[in-house]
């Protein structure tokens, strides 16, 4: 969201100045402790039958090798795979989890900067519509002091497009700087997460010329240039909410481009997320000690992430962790579902993406 603040910052320096004083708000702790959450509201469905999923995404689909070397180039269209390991689905177990994913936004300040962070949870009952769960994190999550989404807005989506109406313009949407940022990162990285890749604001005149959080917005907010290149996620513990929350790799710095310069494909992305470039930083991996990813592909839009896992140290906890992050990792490459096939447990969850 650099583009947004800059401008956010040149239309009002003296409010900001002001402003950012009041800002700053307690810094999340920054403690890689064993993680003792609850897993999240996911509910399985048990199903002795196969798990057989298939979906269909004409924008990753593309030609793919099943090829141990995995060098195809990679990009936001499709992904070649990286087969090492044997899927033994037909003899595993397998369980069918909801399609209602929700999407998190959780404010982190590194002690030099505030970061945006990610969930991602399910909750089993009514199934809601992509268009109600999209609004409904937008809603929740907005950080601004009068929650401008839920107070000011009509929200619409129609892929891959979102549609923000504001009902009323002026000092109800101006913002801190420090809120000016989580706010266009959340609704950025949120919508990013439903496969949105436009956002237009309009007036109470229907205009697309308004100032909101400080920035004036005239033209449709395109998700790829605002966000950059999203790839991987890494973990911190907050103390305060008990639980685990994602961080993009490319805001620390980690890989997110193979060494052609080429974005790193989907088997890449999870083999690169085994590891964290600086041992000494604030985050972690969420493949811990005892997990072992055994291969990753993504094809036609299903991914498909196989791995064992040591019973003896790996907890529930430490295995939701990891299934979060493959999945907020397989988002990033509008999959249609990924499908974890736990070669130790011998079972095989499949979680819906984008498009259920």
């Amino acid at each position: 969201m650099k583009k947004l603040t800059r401008i956010a910052g040149m239309a009002s320096i003296a409010f900001l100045l002001v402003s950012c004083q009041n800002s700053e708000n307690n810094a999340t702790g920054q403690d890689d402790e064993p993680l003792d959450e609850n897993s999240q509201d996911a509910a399985v469905t048990e199903d002795a039958d196969e798990m057989e999923t298939e979906g269909t995404n004409d924008e990753d689909t593309t030609d793919q090798e099943d090829t141990n070397e995995g060098d195809d180039s990679s990009n936001d269209d499709g992904e070649s795979s990286n087969e090492d390991g044997d899927d033994n689905s037909d003899t595993y177990g397998g369980a069918q989890i909801t399609p209602n994913y929700f999407i998190g936004s959780h404010p982190y300040d590194t002690g030099t900067e505030f970061l945006t962070a990610y969930t991602i949870t399910r909750e089993e009952g009514e199934n809601l519509s992509p268009e109600e769960r999209l609004k409904r994190s937008l809603i929740e999550n907005d950080p601004s002091e009068q929650e401008i989404l839920g107070s000011f807005t009509e929200i619409a989506a129609e892929w891959p497009k979102l549609q923000v109406h504001f009902t009323e313009e002026g000092n109800q949407l101006s913002t801190t700087s420090a809120q000016t940022t989580l706010f266009y990162d959340s609704l950025v990285g949120i919508s990013d997460f439903y496969g949105i890749e436009e956002i237009t604001f309009t007036n109470p005149d229907g205009e697309e010329d308004i100032i909101v959080a400080q920035s004036p917005i005239d033209e449709p907010i395109i998700i790829k240039d605002e966000r950059g290149l999203s790839r991987g996620y890494y973990t911190i513990y907050d103390k305060d909410t008990e639980q685990t929350l994602f961080l993009p790799g490319v805001d620390l710095d980690e890989q997110v481009e193979n060494e052609n310069g080429e974005p790193l494909s989907f088997p890449e992305t999870v083999e690169a997320m085994g590891t964290v470039e600086n041992e000494d930083t604030f985050y972690s991996s969420a493949i811990v000690e005892g997990l072992e990813v055994v291969s990753a592909s993504l094809q036609n839009g299903n991914a498909t992430v196989q791995y064992t896992m040591d019973e003896e140290t790996i907890t529930e906890a430490d295995r939701t962790v990891f299934e979060n992050a493959m999945q907020l990792a397989a988002l990033d490459f509008n999959a249609w579902e990924i499908r974890l096939v736990n070669d130790t447990a011998q079972d095989i969850r499949t979680y819906p993406l984008v498009g259920h």
